[in-house]
């Protein structure tokens, strides 16, 4: 994950967006709010690994 996203510049604010449009987008869906609470949480995990502007 760390090298695909080296030199992409990916910052906090670009992380969080990220995760506010997946969330609306499965909301739209009508996925469960447990089932996006468990992909959220698989992407929280690789949060260092993404974020490459601190």
């Amino acid at each position: 994950m760390k090298a695909s996203h080296a030199g992409l510049d990916i910052g906090k604010r670009d992380f969080n967006a990220l995760v506010e449009v997946l969330q609306q987008a499965m909301d739209a869906q009508g996925i469960a709010f447990s089932a996006q609470n468990q992909l959220l949480a698989q992407l929280a995990h690789m949060h260092r690994d993404i974020i490459t502007v601190r």
